[in-house]
């Protein structure tokens, strides 16, 4: 049974990393393979989190969950989805509206596909992320896989790759999606 009733998060490094290997099994599958020059590495908690952080020598990266996921399977399946799509092209310093927006929106599908109850973020830009990314096509997921395959990251794809692989979107859209997004707010 998933996820494991026994025990919490933080107390089940096993059954953790299992969730993380999956999540990023499933990440892979829907928005194509991840940089697999970087390693990945055990998830942590801190009260700062979520977020990614990166190895010292920027050759890996893991995701750091919040206290609230420590001890709550929903709220780590939750974040550390989110996390995952930055897992798969591990950069240091800021992302963008695209990557956050289709990280948000992995974060409900991975819920889902654990048979959890949805989760819609409070946060007024990672609602604003979801709204663009959903703007762009259908399928969000393969939207980001186009990008990714395009642009190499979703990070990385400028307003200009955007207006070639989805010329009907206002550009406007497209503008706001390549733009830094804040990291708190």
């Amino acid at each position: 049974m998933w996820p494991p009733q026994d025990s919490s998060p933080q107390d089940a490094p096993p059954a953790l990393w299992a969730l993380q290997q999956d999540l990023l099994a499933l990440a892979e599958h829907l928005l194509g393979p991840r940089d697999r020059s970087k390693q990945i590495c055990q998830p942590v908690f801190n009260h700062d989190g979520p977020f990614l952080r990166n190895t010292p020598h920027l050759d890996g990266a893991f995701a750091v969950l919040s206290l609230n996921a420590a001890g709550y399977w929903p709220t780590a399946i939750y974040e550390m989805a989110h996390e995952t799509v930055h897992l798969l092209n591990p950069i240091a310093g800021e992302t963008n509206f695209l990557e956050e927006g289709i990280a948000v929106a992995f974060s409900m599908y991975a819920l889902d596909a654990y048979s959890l109850p949805p989760f819609e973020t409070p946060v007024v830009s990672y609602t604003e992320a979801l709204k663009l990314v959903r703007a762009l096509a259908p399928d969000v997921f393969a939207a980001g896989r186009r990008i990714r395959e395009s642009a190499g990251a979703l990070s990385k794809a400028t307003q200009r790759d955007l207006a070639i692989l989805f010329p009907a979107v206002d550009r406007a859209i497209l503008c706001r999606l390549s733009q830094p997004f804040p990291l708190r707010g």
